[in-house]
């Protein structure tokens, strides 16, 4: 018995100590860099909200836009300001994990599955970015956790709860749409077991449809009209299936590719190893141990197993063929979820040794190896911002052709001349009248060059490759930078 105590106390106190340490690391160690369009998007935004001069791109995200402003009152960098309000939104999901690990697994095992899902590395260096990512992942662990409240309960009205949560998260990051399918799975519930009306159906229906117009009918307002609006959302649709979204539409790659790519890559090695050789073997022991061993059907199966089963497959489906692979972060919410199964899956039972010493092993290395990030992704420069520092001590005239690289040197005010360049035919239009000075070309813009046809070789030099943590910026990780050598 004392024994048990104890361990039961050591497991509680090593969890309750891993998520102070990352907490307070994400506040230490503030990302102060704005690298990517996105994040350049959001940022201007919390100084002036105006949708159409993507600030942020469509569809608004406004309430996260509305906390980074808050944080703002305090924090002058706008930039940080959305990042510190994604580590106290992040914070505030520790509550709802450990509840609904409550619910499968014993106390001292529900505060170490929190600890390991909320210290997960790709997670926690993610909310220390200014992106959605962050505030849209505690949204998303609130959110379920009212689903399973509202299911537990007898009452009819605890439906508005979740109700509540899925315009909040939707407001955040109106991507994670596909979960809403839990609302409808909790109306065929609350249906079959409480014997709901036809009559409380609609009003919940209007009452989730109210919900979600408070923040719509704000971006109209913002918008001008809805007209105005609805035209934006067609614009933004268009591009994002058809030309830079990156979804299965517009992407070269097959789709048993994309299927590879995403499942193992985004969602294994990164989402739950974050590229950690040791976090990968341990995992993967964790699943062979669970496929191979003589386990019990959990507790309370059904219906919460099922809807977690619903809930993650809906959003793979979606993420899968309308988001882009090569951004491992619309693949967050899966990669925690599966943590959340591994998690309950392991201590739902009579635990070995072996199984809690790696679990807590595991732990120990997420801890440390957030640390570490944490600590690169706030001191390492970005590619575009090493190249924007070697461009400017060159000190002689130069025109600088990007791809998305230009929107993060217009947050920057640099003081050379840069364009963003899409065809060959432009750049040699374009090109002519800057006679006299250096023309510079980065690597995507020479590899849209090539799929146009245009044969480049001896008309360039590579000068300068750039390098940053892949984790951090997926697509401009490395930037290199060619000199346009032809007359």
């Amino acid at each position: 018995m004392f024994k048990r105590d104890l361990k039961n106390t050591f497991l509680i106190v090593i969890s309750a100590a891993a998520i102070i340490i990352v907490f307070i690391s994400q506040l230490y160690f503030i990302n102060p860099y704005t690298s990517s369009w996105d994040q350049v998007d959001f940022a201007l935004a919390v100084k002036r909200y105006d949708l159409m001069a993507m600030q942020p791109h469509f569809p608004g995200y406004p309430f996260f836009i509305l906390g980074g402003k808050f944080i703002h009152l305090f924090v002058m960098d706008p930039s940080k300001a959305l990042t510190i309000f994604n580590i106290f939104c992040y914070a505030s999901s520790v509550f709802p994990i450990y509840k609904l690990s409550r619910r499968f697994i014993k106390r001292s095992f529900a505060s170490l599955s929190t600890a390991l899902i909320y210290s997960a590395s790709y997670s926690v260096i993610m909310v220390n970015q200014p992106m959605s990512e962050g505030a849209a992942l505690a949204a998303f662990w609130w959110y379920l956790w009212s689903l399973f409240f509202a299911l537990d309960k007898n009452n009819a009205r605890t439906i508005l709860i979740p109700l509540v949560f899925l315009s909040l998260m939707l407001g955040i990051r109106l991507s994670y749409m596909p979960f809403a399918i839990g609302i409808i799975f909790l109306f065929y519930w609350k249906v079959k077991r409480d014997g709901l009306k036809i009559k409380e159906i609609i009003f919940y229906l209007i009452s989730g449809i109210i919900f979600q117009a408070i923040w719509v009918i704000g971006l109209i307002i913002s918008e001008g009209s809805i007209i105005g609006f609805i035209k934006l959302s067609l614009a933004f649709t268009s591009g994002h299936f058809n030309d830079w979204g990156g979804t299965v539409e517009a992407a070269d790659i097959g789709f048993v590719d994309r299927f590879i790519i995403f499942s193992s890559k985004n969602i294994l090695w990164t989402g739950i190893a974050t590229e950690s050789v040791l976090s990968a073997v341990t995992y993967i022991f964790f699943l062979i141990y669970i496929f191979y061993s003589a386990f019990k059907k959990t507790k309370k199966k059904w219906p919460f197993m099922s809807l977690l089963y619903l809930l993650f497959s809906s959003y793979f489906g979606w993420a899968l063929l309308a988001q882009n692979v090569e951004k491992a972060r619309h693949a967050l919410p899966l990669a925690a979820l599966l943590i959340f199964f591994l998690c309950i899956r392991l201590f739902s039972e009579r635990i070995p040794f072996l199984i809690m010493g790696l679990s807590i092993f595991v732990l120990c290395h997420q801890v440390n190896q957030n640390v570490t990030l944490l600590k690169a992704e706030a001191k390492e420069p970005p590619a575009v911002y090493q190249m924007n520092a070697y461009i400017q001590k060159m000190n002689v005239p130069v025109i600088l052709y990007t791809w998305e690289e230009t929107r993060v040197l217009q947050y920057l005010d640099v003081p050379y001349t840069h364009k963003r360049i899409e065809t060959y035919q432009y750049f040699r239009y374009d090109a002519k009248y800057f006679q006299g000075r250096t023309v510079l070309l980065t690597d995507k813009v020479i590899q849209g060059f090539r799929s146009q046809g245009i044969s480049i070789d001896g008309k360039i030099k590579k000068i300068a490759t750039f390098h940053s943590n892949e984790l951090f910026d997926p697509v401009y990780h490395e930037i290199i930078l060619y000199k346009w050598m032809a007359k």
